[in-house]
């Protein structure tokens, strides 16, 4: 443990540019460190968070609920999104149904259920939701992509700003250059409209995950290490 130093005085006043200095590299040690649960769970009853808050925080911290979202990017925006989830146990066949109703809540779509061996899926286009086996439990398996959500676009907003210009060019009447200016004022518009929509898109497929990762994290039922082979096979 460090020992403090004799020239520290406890009474030394510290400027505010002090002060901010000592307690940001402090934090950076602190985080550096890392806590024991034993620390987190006295901090959180300090600020009056109960121990089984803490606990249940603590184990979706652990099966990676807490993470965020992994995500593809193109041209600087995010076109996909997936969420891998331990669950604390396995996910009986109630658990699902509870599951299922949840995401067509959420997605406010029915969706299609299907089954491939003991892997369970909920599918609605491109966004996937399934639950797999593991040696421990099962894991919650999420994605989603916006396949086309720039190329489509890009490519009308490309071929109108090139009518524009044969509007142009084609012909010095007025009323083409007129029509010429509208294609402009349309494609850039095409053209803008992933870069304005798909951060919203992100942001809410994010959320709309972690909470999913909560529900499936809440609904799964604990085994012990020694029956879990059995309750994968009974749940099957």
């Amino acid at each position: 443990h460090f020992q403090p130093v004799a020239y520290m005085d406890a009474e030394r006043r510290l400027s505010d540019d002090d002060v901010s200095l000592v307690l940001r590299r402090a934090g950076e040690m602190t985080a550096q460190q890392g806590m024991t649960v034993v620390q987190v769970e006295e901090i959180a009853r300090d600020v009056g968070i109960s121990p089984e808050a803490v606990q249940r925080a603590l184990a979706e911290a652990a099966s990676g609920a807490l993470r965020p979202a992994s995500v593809e990017r193109s041209l600087g925006l995010t076109t996909g999104l997936s969420k891998d989830v331990l669950l604390p146990g396995v996910l009986t066949e109630p658990g699902w149904d509870v599951l299922v109703s949840t995401l067509r809540s959420t997605f406010s779509t029915q969706g299609k259920q299907s089954r491939s061996g003991v892997v369970r899926e909920w599918r609605n286009g491109r966004l996937r939701v399934a639950v797999e086996p593991t040696a421990g439990g099962h894991r919650l398996r999420m994605s989603t992509d916006k396949e086309g959500a720039l190329r489509a676009p890009l490519l009308l907003g490309g071929l109108l700003l090139v009518e524009a210009v044969a509007c142009f060019v084609a012909s010095s009447d007025p009323k083409l250059h007129l029509i010429g200016g509208g294609l402009i004022a349309l494609g850039a518009a095409v053209t803008a409209w992933p870069f304005l929509s798909l951060p919203k898109w992100a942001s809410t497929r994010a959320q709309q995950f972690d909470g999913i990762a909560r529900e499936a994290s809440s609904l799964a039922t604990p085994v012990e290490p020694a029956d879990t082979r059995l309750a994968l096979s009974r749940d099957a």
